[in-house]
């Protein structure tokens, strides 16, 4: 399969852009990354979690660290990279940081994985209300928030690929027939 050499994985919370694109990656002998795991790194292990990151930092620091992050992996990750392309992992509301989307321009492909809300929400609230929902309407929150960053995404993907409960390796396969079939289109 004749891939471009990047592919940029984005989507909401919990959508799976981090156990699709290493599955994803794997499948195409690329190498990985994740954004989130990016900004540890650049934040220099001041902070254990991205949760704390935004915690600590807010919403312009967090972006701050965030654009850092993109920074870093185009200029010193990209440079490097020792297999035949890169998967890189986005966090769930980089679609909001104009600092970081201006920085990855419109390299590579660009994946949006879209879940329905009613999934997303449960898997989010699976693991405790998150601190960027309100108390007294989560849900509704949640709902502004999807709509809101759903519009962005669709407006960022070259290829929108929808994603279910199936399991993570059969919505990856899925993901690289998607792939396969935008490229053979092109």
């Amino acid at each position: 399969m004749a891939l471009m050499r990047m592919i940029l994985i984005g989507g909401m919370k919990h959508c799976g852009k981090t156990t699709l694109g290493s599955i994803a990656a794997a499948g195409l002998n690329y190498d990985f990354f994740d954004l989130d795991e990016l900004m540890l790194e650049e934040s220099m292990g001041e902070w254990g979690s991205v949760r704390e990151v935004m915690r600590k930092l807010g919403v312009d620091g967090f972006r701050k660290l965030e654009a850092m992050a993109v920074a870093s992996f185009i200029e010193r990750i990209i440079p490097g990279l020792s297999r035949n392309g890169v998967v890189l992992s986005l966090g769930g509301g980089i679609v909001e940081n104009s600092e970081a989307m201006a920085r990855l321009g419109s390299r590579g492909t660009r994946v949006y994985l879209l879940a329905s809300s009613e999934l997303l929400y449960r898997r989010i609230s699976s693991s405790g209300k998150p601190a960027f929902l309100s108390a007294e309407s989560p849900y509704e929150d949640f709902t502004e928030l999807y709509r809101r960053r759903d519009i962005l995404y669709r407006d960022f993907a070259d290829l929108i690929h929808e994603v279910d409960e199936s399991p993570p390796k059969l919505n990856a396969r899925r993901l690289l027939l998607a792939l396969e079939e935008h490229y053979a289109r092109k």
